[in-house]
């Protein structure tokens, strides 16, 4: 399977879903007025050809803010193999020309970016960067922060080093609109467990903590990032893969004090299916999760849900399935319903309500 798998769809303010799709060699983006029953035409990002590039864990990012402007990150092996490029749009029909975000993208790669908008529109690129690989394992966390996205000015400042470098990061904005971000950490002795950290006001940064203690000792890629949803009551809900020496599978669990700490990890589906690949999403008291399930012919999206912000929870059911190759799945939402976003050779892309 190429790129072109490698679909993000996000929903604007008025309803409207917004996905940016790759190919080799050029990055589109369309919007569909009926729950991605149809798309309009696909409206070119980069203009001049690039060689594009997309993965699972490593893939284009879309964003549209309360004034419908779009936002979208993409990777390209130019000028290093995987650097990453910005481009914006007031409307959708025509794309700012794309810029590098890292300012030392002659020098080190970057990826596993991930945009994010707060709730005033602020826009934040978290990413891992090898600028520091000499004298620490695994990659560094930078991110940059503007609210003039449309300068196309992206000041690098990093926030760790020890990054696990082939796991996608989670972020969300905590109660007071300052992001959180839930990844894979490189703890001492090689053991790739996930952490916090939180960003303070005016750009300061908090100590990053540990939250799960599975003592995955590992001296490789795990290529399976963590996924994270903070609710509108400030409870942090996580869902997470391991192969620990505590515990082994998917699982999922909450936090009522900034993820400090939290309930007992649940473990998610059934084992034998291999689960994992796992989103969650929180909207006022429902909490979804959806994560792949394979039964030796056929890929299945499970979903579970909770009514009551993750205290009980529906029993697990599969509700969309391929026997080709697929994306990861992911839960978006228009703030009424959540949707799973979801994309597969055999289906192509589809938006199935989580009911």
């Amino acid at each position: 399977s190429g790129v072109e798998l490698f679909v993000s769809a996000t929903f604007g303010p008025d309803g409207r879903l917004w996905r940016i799709v790759p190919t080799k060699q050029h990055v589109y983006v369309d919007h569909s007025t009926d729950l991605g029953a149809t798309f309009s035409n696909r409206v070119p990002v980069n203009t001049e050809p690039q060689q594009i590039r997309a993965f699972a864990e490593d893939r284009p990012s879309i964003a549209v803010d309360q004034r419908g402007q779009i936002y979208v990150i993409y990777f390209a092996d130019s000028p290093l193999p995987l650097s990453t490029y910005f481009s914006y749009s007031v409307d959708g029909e025509k794309f700012s020309q794309p810029v590098l975000v890292s300012d030392q993208a002659q020098e080190a790669r970057q990826y596993q970016d991930v945009l994010a908008l707060d709730p005033s529109g602020r826009l934040y690129i978290f990413w891992n960067d090898e600028r520091d690989k000499d004298h620490a394992p695994g990659a560094s966390l930078f991110y940059t922060s503007t609210d003039r996205p449309e300068a196309l000015r992206f000041p690098n400042r990093k926030l760790k080093e020890s990054m696990c470098e082939c796991c996608r990061l989670a972020v969300d904005f905590a109660r007071d609109g300052l992001p959180v971000l839930f990844a894979r950490f490189i703890f001492p002795g090689g053991i790739r467990d996930h952490g916090m950290l939180k960003l303070g006001p005016a750009g300061s940064i908090d100590a990053p903590w540990r939250v799960t203690y599975d003592e995955w000792q590992l001296e490789a890629c795990p290529e399976h990032g963590p996924a994270l949803s903070i609710d509108d009551g400030g409870r942090h809900h996580i869902i997470w893969f391991t192969q620990g020496r505590q515990r082994q599978g998917l699982f999922y669990a909450y936090s009522d004090d900034q993820g400090k700490h939290f309930s007992e990890p649940v473990a998610l589906g059934d084992k034998t299916g291999l689960p994992g690949h796992g989103d969650v999403l929180a909207l006022g008291a429902q909490v979804a999760l959806v994560w792949k399930e394979f039964d030796g012919e056929n890929t299945h999206i499970m979903a579970m849900q909770s009514q009551d912000k993750g205290t009980h929870w529906s029993s697990p059911s599969a509700i969309a399935s391929s026997g080709s190759a697929s994306d990861h799945p992911f839960l978006i939402t228009d703030g009424k319903s959540i949707f799973l976003s979801w994309n597969s050779q055999d289906h192509g892309y589809r938006l199935i309500p989580v009911k």
